[in-house]
């Protein structure tokens, strides 16, 4: 190989080697500068009160350490805007005439209308309470003439029921004077004196009053001996003769039933 072809072959030789020596100088001074950083304390951060829109960009291009370490410059806070002076006050406007009239007549009206509306409202508080009163005056009459009329249908009721009892007491009275019963009394006697076992102490012309309590159908229920001329064997005896002689006899009448009889007792006539 010639000269001058080892002459042309270190133009190529030299820059690899150059950027070789370029790369290592780097990698020495990136790991000086971390050694640096990492031994520097760093300041604390300041805290602002900052309004701030974060705007993200795809393509970061990293900052050097020294612009990132570096303290962020406060926001300057604008001043405030003078207040706006106060508008000027009018003048007050001084009512004419008539405006004045106007008004005076708006509240008149208003106080005549006020006044009418008070005298409605009044109105109709006296009509109502008339009415009310009304209603109340013919409730009391409604009732006053109701218990009226409860108290004479009561009293014709009354008058009836003792028109019935004095026809029917004058019914019974007529058919216990009349022949009929004179008859029936006669059968109860005659009853008696044949249910009567006569006592040894009986004497001739025995003459003793007999009040006899029956129901309807003749069952004695009671016997009571009045004045009486035997002793007290003739008064008992006389008393179970009429036990005996029940059912008594029944009246042809039945308006002549009496459940209190009362007659007189002499077997020997």
């Amino acid at each position: 190989m010639s000269p001058a072809g080892e002459g042309g072959e270190r133009p190529d030789r030299a820059l690899p080697i150059f950027l070789s020596i370029l790369v290592h100088l780097a990698v020495v001074a990136l790991l000086g500068w971390g050694w640096w950083s990492y031994r520097t304390p760093k300041p604390a951060p300041q805290q602002l009160a900052i309004e701030a829109t974060i705007v993200v960009d795809k393509a970061v291009t990293p900052e050097p350490a020294a612009s990132a370490a570096a303290p962020a410059q406060p926001v300057p806070i604008p001043a405030p805007a003078p207040a706006p002076a106060p508008a000027p006050v009018p003048p007050p406007v001084q009512p004419s005439a008539e405006t004045k009239q106007q008004a005076q007549r708006e509240k008149e009206q208003a106080q005549h209308e006020r006044a009418a509306h008070e005298r409605e409202l009044r109105e109709q508080r006296e009509h109502a309470a008339a009415e009310a009163t009304r209603k109340e005056q013919e409730a009391a009459a409604r009732k006053a003439a109701e218990a009226a009329q409860r108290v004479a249908q009561e009293k014709a009721r009354r008058e009836s029921e003792l028109r019935a009892q004095l026809a029917v007491e004058e019914r019974i009275n007529a058919a216990r004077g009349s022949a009929a019963t004179a008859e029936w009394l006669s059968l109860i006697r005659d009853r008696v004196t044949h249910a009567w076992i006569r006592p040894p102490s009986a004497r001739p012309g025995v003459n003793c009053e007999v009040r006899v309590t029956q129901v309807p159908g003749g069952v004695v229920t009671g016997v009571q001996i009045g004045s009486c001329n035997g002793d007290a064997a003739v008064r008992d005896s006389i008393e179970a003769a009429v036990y005996r002689a029940s059912p008594l006899p029944s009246p042809t009448n039945p308006d002549a039933f009496d459940r209190n009889l009362t007659f007189m007792f002499h077997p020997d006539e």
